[in-house]
């Protein structure tokens, strides 16, 4: 009990300290706060992440094939949002463009480096920090064709076409960097060249120091001034990310019989992943396509702050799983 305490607290204080701290700072700076923070996001994504990735696939267990089912039921769990999106968006009566905000923000959750990637790492370490980035990998190619679509067909304003945005995964080195590290990772682990000793301790200060500098360029960004008035939208969102999503995170998991493979570990990152609030893309496409952003900011605020009294929650499941 004690030590899930601890943990509690060493996740909320990487997580949610520099998130106080970017958004404390974000006054000071005014209208520089947006371009600081995506300037230290794209140096962050083409530095050091992809050496973290690349250590972190490195140590993997690659020898289970069934591991590799993991982005497929992201994408399930992913698409079945848009069950309770779709329904929750006719009671609130919301607009053509807050609906379109509304189902991103439901789709898309923050399953990457900077929450569910961390939560991972802290209670698995390296391994699992590995199976999250794994599980991932199709974040990206969907988001460009299946978000972009989705977004589009609520859109009065045409972006740049899904085919572009899905290309520039491979040209564009804030897509492609993370992907590269990714490789080289499994290219290491298939060689069967050992890793150094000195790299786990590398990565066991890589990550939590990366994810505290994350989190504090997200923080630059926030406005809690919409929030109240979209209290109704925010309170559904808050059972689509946390009942809903865990109970098909869950329920597909036992049925791919995860529980079966190294300790059960793949099964416990299915439900960090499937627990993790809105996703700053959801951001990104509601400014893409002249969405309500306000919407998309009230969920994406309310359901990341949500996480902090819930995680005691998390950690329960997961001890009894």
């Amino acid at each position: 009990m004690k030590n899930e305490f601890f943990q509690v607290i060493y996740i909320v204080s990487i997580l949610f300290f520099p998130l106080a701290i970017g958004y404390k700072l974000r006054g000071k700076l005014i209208s520089q706060a947006d371009k600081v923070s995506k300037l230290i996001i794209i140096f962050l994504t083409k530095s050091i992440t992809p050496f973290i990735v690349m250590f972190s696939f490195w140590a993997l267990d690659l020898s289970n094939a069934a591991i590799f089912t993991l982005p497929l039921l992201g994408v399930v769990i992913t698409t079945l949002a848009l069950i309770p999106a779709g329904f929750f968006s006719k009671i609130h009566k919301l607009s053509h463009r807050q609906a379109g905000s509304y189902i991103g923000a439901a789709m898309f959750s923050n399953i990457g480096y900077t929450l569910g990637g961390f939560i991972a790492f802290v209670l698995y370490g390296e391994i699992g920090f590995g199976l999250t980035v794994l599980y991932c990998l199709f974040f990206k190619p969907y988001f460009y064709t299946i978000g972009f679509y989705m977004a589009e067909n609520y859109s009065a304003r045409k972006a740049t076409g899904v085919k572009d945005n899905l290309k520039r995964i491979f040209t564009e080195g804030i897509r492609l960097f993370p992907l590269l590290g990714l490789a080289a990772g499994v290219i290491l682990n298939l060689l069967n060249l050992n890793r150094p000793l000195y790299i786990g301790g590398l990565n066991d200060i890589l990550i939590p120091v990366t994810t505290f500098v994350y989190m504090f360029a997200i923080g630059l960004t926030m406005n809690f001034k919409a929030i109240k008035e979209f209290k109704s939208p925010v309170l559904s969102m808050s059972f689509i990310k946390f009942i809903w999503s865990p109970a098909i995170g869950i329920s597909f998991a036992y049925f791919l019989k995860y529980q079966n493979i190294m300790g059960g570990l793949p099964l416990k990152i299915i439900v960090i992943e499937s627990f993790m609030p809105c996703a700053i893309a959801s951001l990104v496409l509601s400014s893409l396509f002249n969405l309500d952003q306000d919407l998309a900011n009230s969920c994406w605020i309310f359901t990341t702050l949500l996480l902090i009294p819930l995680l005691p929650v998390l950690l329960l499941i997961l001890s009894i799983l």
